[in-house]
């Protein structure tokens, strides 16, 4: 495979090209379409008699889905090409969401689940597939970060608000609006790219591609478990309170999108990816280990500190997303390196809501949240590493 330069500070603004602005616009419809749904199913389930298991098994199985889905897309992409993959995505997504009006029981809904988690799959490899297929390798860093900030937008307006709405007006407004956008979606994807880019193809599988990947996929998956954690579970955390429920998924929505945004734009600037990694994750350990510690102490104060940690965790998740993801790119193609990231995002999200789910049915969700921040802080060493053993030309590796 041809090199290349993972870093050109004087490239083109990526917004200068109109097929990745329309993959930016697509991407929010669908990742809104997404948000929606995230804590209003768990909470859905809850409602219905189903438990705290439950509850995390329906994110388990969403993601389980979603992983099945992304382990199969370099060949589907190959096959078929980037738009009408991501079109079966917006449909799998959105269409199935009226389903739940009839049923709060915790079967149908798995089973909805593991639909719509098919579809996201698609759509998450696409995504962020189409940054190297569609931007040139100066532009990768702002490149990944305007996509954060294009699917984080979403989380930070319709985590928080989802579940206040399902909270105060009744969960059918929500379940409308999450069928909906994933459709309009749609018409935007209609001037992608019908196959892939210029960027030569990588044969390699899908278990040699990861281990080209590992060390930056590591601190992925450790932020991601707790992320899946998070978005489940602070609503039930702050059942007392749910303002500082969706207070806390405002606020982890939002460092993570300034987070994500400027460890990209650094890493153009500075001709060099993978510099934030480390204490990326090390704010992720520090904030898993504070929310652990202050939410299990009644007290208000103890309660604002538990969501100020929140705040920490989302910030350095947001730099490890961005770090992560260029470091993949510049080691194999844009289509294996979206499969590996997205793999560590959602299998990580799904093992974290039915890990903590599990420990906090046995313990409590302080033990559950801190035993996370202690898997994080044993990822350091590796995080340390990532950058480090990078390909000193700093371009992709031959396959």
């Amino acid at each position: 495979m041809p090199t290349m330069s993972l870093s050109q500070p004087d490239a083109a603004s990526p917004l200068r090209n109109g097929r990745f602005v329309a993959m930016l616009l697509a991407s929010t419809g669908l990742f809104a379409g997404f948000s929606l749904l995230v804590s209003v199913v768990p909470l859905w389930v809850v409602r219905g008699g189903g438990g705290e298991f439950a509850a995390g098994a329906s994110t388990g199985v969403f993601m389980a889905t979603t992983v099945l889905a992304q382990l199969l897309m370099t060949g589907l992409v190959r096959r078929f090409g980037y738009r009408a993959m991501f079109i079966v995505g917006a449909l799998l997504i959105g269409a199935p969401v009226p389903l739940l009006v009839l049923s709060a029981a915790w079967q149908p809904v798995l089973a909805i689940s593991g639909i719509r988690g098919l579809g996201f799959g698609i759509m998450t490899v696409c995504g962020s597939a189409l940054i190297a297929e569609l931007l040139p390798a100066g532009s990768l860093g702002r490149g990944s970060g305007l996509y954060g900030i294009a699917v984080g937008l979403p989380l930070l307006v319709c985590l928080p608000a989802s579940t206040a709405i399902a909270e105060y007006t009744g969960f059918l407004p929500v379940f409308v609006a999450a069928t909906a956008l994933p459709l309009l979606a749609i018409p935007p994807m209609l001037v992608l790219p019908r196959g892939q880019g210029d960027t030569p193809a990588d044969d390699r599988s899908v278990t040699a591609a990861a281990a080209s990947v590992w060390r930056p996929w590591l601190p992925m998956l450790a932020g991601s478990i707790a992320f899946g954690a998070m978005v489940t579970f602070l609503p039930l955390v702050f059942a007392e309170a749910p303002a500082l429920g969706s207070a806390s998924l405002l606020l982890m929505s939002a460092t993570a999108l300034g987070g994500r945004w400027l460890a990209g734009l650094w890493g153009d600037r500075a001709a060099s990816a993978g510099r934030m990694l480390l204490a990326g994750i090390a704010a992720v350990a520090a904030g898993l280990l504070g929310f652990a510690g202050g939410s299990g102490i009644a007290t208000t104060t103890a309660m604002v500190l538990a969501v100020g940690c929140v705040a920490v965790y989302g910030a350095g998740f947001g730099v490890v997303q961005n770090d992560s993801l260029v470091l993949m790119f510049a080691r194999v193609s844009p289509a294996h390196a979206s499969v590996a990231w997205n793999v560590a995002f959602d299998a990580g999200q799904g093992a974290g809501a039915v890990a903590v789910g599990a420990m906090a049915a046995a313990t409590s969700y302080p033990v559950a949240f801190g035993a996370l921040g202690l898997f994080a802080l044993a990822v350091l060493p590796v995080s340390a590493r990532a950058r480090a053993d990078r390909p000193s030309s700093e371009s992709r590796l031959e396959p």
